[in-house]
This record gives C-alpha cells, structure tokens and sequence, in this order.
C-alpha cells in the first residue's frame, strides 16, 4: 500500500492526520457481514464457485446459516461515517457476500437463498436483507475428501476472460464494503446525475477544466482493508453520488487503520 505518513507543509500534514483519525474512529465498531452461525469446515470452493440450489438433498449437510443485510439510500448528499454497503446497497452485492461467508464457512452451496425488503417501523430507512441456508457435498459426484485439495473455482471464459471474469478479478471482496466507512462534505448544494457503476467512473490525475468540483470524498477502514479495496471503495460511492470522474486520489496508513481520499468532479455542462 502507499504510505503517506503526512509529509508536506504543516497545515495541510496536520489537517490530513486529523480528518483520517476522525474518520477511523466514527468506523470504530462496525462489522463485516460474516454473519455465519453454525459449524465451521475446511473451506471447499471459492465464492465463484459456490452453487446455489433452491433445496437440500441427501447428498448435502446443512453448515448452518449465513445473513447480511444493508440500509439503501439514494441521491446526491453529505455522508458522515455512513457505510459502503449501505451506499451501494443491492440484492446483487449481498448475495455475493453471502456466497464469500459460505465459502469461508467451508459451504459449497446456498440453499433457498431470498432477498426480501423490510419497512422499518421507526420510519427510518427500509433495510433490504437476504438469509440462506449454507451446505456441503458429504455424498455424490460433487465430493471431494481430498482435505488438501485446492478448492474449487469457475474456470474463465475461452479463449479470453470474460467481462464477468474480468469484473470479479477486479473487484474487491464485497464483504469489505461492511467495513468501509465513507464521509462526503458537497462543495455545490445541489447536483442531480444519475448513479452510476464504480467501473463507470474516470479516475483522473488533473482536474479538468471543463469540470466542477463536487467536494473530497473519503473512504476508511480500521483493519482488514488494502489500498486497491479503498480505492474501488472511493470509485463506487463516486458512481452512487452521480459524479462520472474522481481527480487525485491519495491513500494513505496512520495507526488507526487506512484510508483513500479523492476529489469527486464532473462536466459542468451535462453531456
């Protein structure tokens, strides 16, 4: 990872050092989505290659069960210590995080894995959650009792990686997202541009001069997140706020964990 170890003029070393300590310590206490209860084997499969089945058979043993959930909310907004996963909330990026917690569990496959949208009573925002059962091959074609065994993967697309293939290389685990803290201060007070994917936004070195600055945007993690999950973390709120580019991103280590910050722009002018 880049270390910055706040080198540079004394204002702007002591303004970087503080913003990230603060930062970190508003993240201080929140979790990843391992939320797996149950017995724990020697891990089998990748998360690519865990299967999802609709219901258990006589070939498959129940692990136990595994849940995550998230908190979505739209629009173009100040956001203080709030969540990646809450940000970029989707059935897509959950049931992905249930297949890396299966994976981890030692589960070779999903049983009955649902999705559903709850209101909250206190009239904050709906919770979007998704729960299934975690299994493995005990019996049938499927086993492996090699305990040594690499575990299984999905092969890539021939003769080249696929664009699936290449998204999954490059993204980050979608679990990090549950550690991933964000805060937001807008420079304009307004802007209205439809989100977008973090693979839809520029990652630029100069501002250009056509373009507006919408406000620094930072993305924190305690422990257990490197600086290329940062960096996408920075790439995807980015999309989720509607700003198309993210100029000078910078990432740096303190004691309290790391961080990247970047500078959230886009056209003046709507193209």
């Amino acid at each position: 990872m880049v270390e910055m170890s706040c080198m540079g003029p004394v204002r702007s070393r002591s303004l970087l050092c503080i913003t990230a300590a603060v930062l970190l310590s508003a993240c201080a206490g929140r979790f990843d989505p391992a939320n797996f209860q149950g017995k724990r084997e020697a891990r089998r499969a990748e998360p690519e290659a865990v299967l999802d089945l609709a219901a258990r058979t006589a070939e498959l043993e129940v692990l136990g069960t595994v849940h995550a959930s998230c908190r979505p909310k739209a629009g173009f907004r100040r956001l203080q210590g709030e969540l990646l996963s809450d940000l970029d909330c989707s059935q897509a990026r959950l049931r992905i995080a249930l297949r890396e917690s299966a994976a981890s569990a030692g589960g070779e496959a999903l049983l009955g894995a649902q999705c559903a949208s709850v209101r909250a009573a206190s009239g904050s925002a709906d919770e979007l959650s998704c729960t299934a059962e975690v299994a493995r091959f005990r019996s049938g074609t499927q086993v492996n009792p090699r305990p040594l065994s690499a575990p299984r993967s999905v092969p890539q697309g021939r003769p080249a990686p696929s664009p699936s293939d290449v998204r999954r290389i490059d993204e980050p685990d979608a679990s990090l997202a549950f550690r991933i803290c964000l805060h937001f201060e807008p420079a304009i007070s307004q802007f209205e541009r439809p989100a977008r994917t973090g693979a839809d936004v520029h990652e630029l070195s100069l501002m250009p001069v056509s373009h507006i600055r919408l406000g620094d945007l930072s993305a924190s993690c305690k422990d257990g997140c490197d600086e290329r999950a940062l960096r996408y973390g920075v790439l995807i709120a980015a999309g989720r706020l509607g700003a198309p580019d993210v100029v000078g991103v910078r990432c740096f280590r303190s004691a309290r964990g790391n961080s990247c910050v970047g500078t959230l722009a886009a056209p003046e002018l709507d193209e």
